[in-house]
Order: structure tokens, then sequence, then C-alpha cells
């Protein structure tokens, strides 16, 4: 008898484990800056078009298209170089020939529909030069930001766990050029991750 008590809990466990693993997947719509819908990086020049450019301190260069920059001109070698996940955008592909003072936001749509948000969680690191002021999902305030000179640093961390709607969200991204160049560099984390309702 204890046996069989012992096997029913272990086919129940083994039930609700696997119903659980089966749920999880990637938050869908993450995209790091410089990469195509397949997740491959993008040449430089092209339009990234996940990434939105909804406000920007330059009237020669409104948006809403963010360029991948060109990676064997200035500011290059200035910056933190790209990677084989992520590579910087800006609102012209030759950034090193400056854009206005001023602040350039960034957006990135994903759809969180009929996931479990309590579950969600976001996480990455960004770069920016300069500074980067903010990062808003939805509209609200994270808190995270980066140095005037980030854009030499790497990736500064970021970890989202709230903020979140079921349907379309928005991340902003707000940077602030001093001077000169400027530009973003996003890359998620792969443990980023939600959970799939039924």
């Amino acid at each position: 008898m204890k046996y069989f008590k012992f096997l029913i809990a272990l086919l129940i466990f083994i039930s609700t484990a696997r119903e659980s693993y089966s749920q999880s997947s990637f938050v869908p719509g993450l995209y790091n800056t410089g990469m195509d819908d397949f997740n491959n990086l993008l040449a430089d020049g092209e339009t990234d078009s996940h990434y939105l450019l909804i406000e920007s301190a330059d009237m020669n260069y409104p948006g809403p298209d963010a360029k991948v920059i060109l990676s064997n001109e200035f500011p290059m070698g200035n910056w933190y170089p790209n990677g084989d996940k992520s590579k910087w955008i800006a609102p012209r592909t030759d950034a090193g020939k400056w854009n206005e003072e001023g602040v350039y936001i960034y957006r990135l749509y994903f759809d969180l529909t009929g996931h479990d948000l309590n579950s969600t969680v976001i996480k990455g690191g960004w770069s920016t030069d300069n500074n980067g002021v903010d990062i808003l999902i939805n509209g609200q305030s994270t808190g995270f930001a980066t140095p005037f000179e980030a854009f030499k640093g790497g990736l500064f961390p970021f970890e989202i766990k709230s903020g979140f709607v079921q349907g379309v969200n928005t991340l902003d991204f707000i940077v602030n050029n001093g001077y000169a160049p400027t530009g973003l560099r996003v890359e998620f984390a792969p443990t980023n991750k939600t959970i799939t309702l039924r």
C-alpha cells in the first residue's frame, strides 16, 4: 500500500513538473539591438525594425528609423565593441558625424497575451552615448540608468519584474546626448522567462 501511494505521488509530481516546464518560455518579442527577426546580426547601415526612434533631439534625424552604425568608423574604437549578439544603433548610420544634444528615445514592442505577468522577468544589459536616463516599462520608470560615458564601460545590467500588462507592452530606452555621437546598445539575457497560461 505504501509503495502504491508513493507511486501515485511520484506520478503527480512528474506530471506537474512536466506541465510547468512545458509552459515556460522566453519573453516573446524581445530583440537585441542590431538583430533581425531570426536573431542574426544586421549588416552595418541597415534599419533595426524592432527599435523605433520615437523621440529625437535632431530635426535632421527625427526617426522613426534606428540605424545599425558603421562598425569600421568613429565612434567605434571609442565605444564598447559590437558583439555576436548585439550591435550599436543610432539615429544615423554614420554616427561619428554627430547628432544634436538632447534626448533620444528608442521603443521596443513585445506581446504578453496569454502569459502569467507575475512570472515574467526581463534581464539584460544596455550601454549608451551619452548617459542612459531611464528604461520605461509601459511608461513607468524602472530606475535603471547608465553613467555619462557608459559607451566605454560595457553593458550595464537591468532587471524588470513588474509593470507588465496583458497584450502589447512597450520598453522605452531613454538616452541623453551631451555632445558628439549618440547611440544605444541593448542585449537581453537568455534567462528571460514567462509562463504561458492554459
